[in-house]
């Protein structure tokens, strides 16, 4: 009895000692937990107190601080003071989290993982279709005979059947030059849409054929007389691309908008006039600027843009105008889906009979794009004239532009004219904006004093 009693009460006391182990271990484990929950709670005050500084930093500057900060980071210029804190305090936030996502990236990286990049391929004259799988891209280019590229981007636009949708086709030439495929991607303008590939096929005429008599069927065209395109009702219209330029759009981005800061820091520019430079070389503003305006860069990259596309939505625009105050809403209807067929527009999943254009002011806003889109147009052109091999692209641009700049002082007599007529001459009408005056220059352009030399006065 009395040795039951004891193994009774050494086996209750195994198990009180059990449970204080357990008790320690869970009180280890809570404290851990509590620590990791304090931290957290540490960052995110850290986090929020950067946050609110920033805020309370862009709040103090004037409208001209705000822009030049809108400047250095890439971002659009326009638009009242309020618009311009909201912009930089959304860019402040993306920023943070860019640095919580390279602290996770890195800390992959100690931990041996690997990370997958996508990228864009070109192999030749053409960037192959974002859609064609990695192993096809590794090991095939776009077929290019001298300046035939089979490369086609189709857009169709029908605003009464509420379509916007393309059609990509590229025949595809292997690196050993052995085997060929034709690819198709279709879908709504800004969705990635469906794909197919045809073959392979072992004869470079076949994967020709084919090509060709795809893009006959949605266009109404033959390949070989596309410079002389016609477009017909309910058929795809074919976007001529130029393949000239010597960069992409995506490298100009990277050296025009994102290593701005550096090359104000290094220029032997003035920097008033320095800071300008930037702003008008900026491609990703005016990327940013276009899809603000409904224009879809991803469709039709700016440093794709041919002269050629944008003359032929001018065209369309010009038609319009003829037709708008006829209250034809059928003809302006067919007008505008040719307009957005040839200059494509991401409107998602929206009703396409909004988008009509049928008023003065919806006519001038187009008009106004596709000016925007020509003179972009010349500015690649100008951006991608061997630019980066200069020291001093902001030095090299300046000089392209064969003008002379003197920035104004804000103390002259000049400025203050300026500013005055600018006050007075702003009607009341726009009482819901200001105009704030950043800097003004005196403009000299090569030449002009000759020229007004040479008429006879009165």
């Amino acid at each position: 009895m009395v040795q039951r009693l004891e193994e009774a009460l050494l086996k209750e006391k195994k198990k009180e000692e059990e449970n204080k182990e357990n008790d320690a271990n869970n009180a280890i484990e809570n404290n851990k937990k509590r620590r990791g929950s304090e931290s957290n709670h540490n960052n995110n005050d850290d986090e929020d107190s950067k946050k609110i500084k920033a805020v309370e930093e862009f709040r103090e500057m004037n409208v001209k601080q705000l822009r030049e900060q809108a400047t250095l980071r890439g971002l659009s210029t326009v638009g009242t003071r309020k618009e311009l804190i909201e912009r930089l305090c959304e860019d402040a936030e993306k920023n943070s989290l860019d640095e919580v996502f390279k602290e996770e990236e890195e800390k992959e990286k100690d931990s041996g993982k690997e990370e997958k990049i996508v990228t864009a391929t070109k192999k030749g004259a053409a960037v192959l279709d974002q859609g064609i799988p990695d192993h096809t891209k590794a090991h095939y280019h776009v077929l290019q005979q001298g300046d035939n590229i089979y490369d086609a981007m189709l857009n169709q636009t029908n605003v009464g059947h509420n379509n916007n949708k393309f059609y990509v086709i590229q025949l595809l030439e292997s690196d050993d030059w052995k085997t060929y495929m034709v690819y198709n991607r279709w879908g709504r303008v800004g969705v990635k849409g469906q794909t197919k590939l045809h073959g392979p096929f072992t004869s470079q005429q076949a994967a020709i054929v084919e090509f060709e008599s795809k893009f006959f069927n949605k266009t109404n065209n033959y390949w070989s007389n596309r410079k002389d395109f016609v477009c017909y009702p309910r058929c795809y219209a074919w976007l001529e691309m130029d393949y000239d330029e010597k960069e992409k759009e995506s490298d100009l981005e990277e050296k025009t908008g994102s290593s701005v800061g550096a090359q104000l820091r290094e220029t032997k520019l003035e920097q008033r006039i320095a800071k300008f430079i930037s702003l008008i070389c900026n491609i990703s503003m005016m990327k940013q600027q276009m899809m603000e305006i409904g224009y879809n860069a991803d469709k039709l990259p700016l440093g794709k843009l041919s002269k050629s596309t944008i003359l032929r939505g001018y065209d369309v625009l010009k038609r319009i105008a003829d037709v708008i105050g006829q209250s034809n809403r059928s003809k302006l209807e067919q007008l505008s889906s040719e307009f957005y067929t040839v200059i494509p527009h991401d409107f998602g999943f929206k009703k396409m009979r909004d988008f009509v254009i049928d008023t003065p002011q919806k006519l001038k806003k187009k008009l106004e794009m596709v000016e925007a889109l020509g003179e972009i147009e010349v500015a690649t052109k100008l951006l991608t004239d061997d630019t980066m091999m200069e020291e001093d692209p902001l030095h090299y641009h300046y000089q392209q532009l064969h003008c002379e700049l003197i920035p104004l002082d804000d103390d002259s007599e000049e400025f203050a004219m300026i500013a005055k007529y600018s006050r007075n001459t702003h009607a009341k009408t726009h009482s819901q904006y200001t105009v704030d005056i950043v800097q003004i220059f005196k403009v000299a352009r090569e030449g002009e004093i000759e020229c007004f030399k040479k008429v006879p006065l009165p």
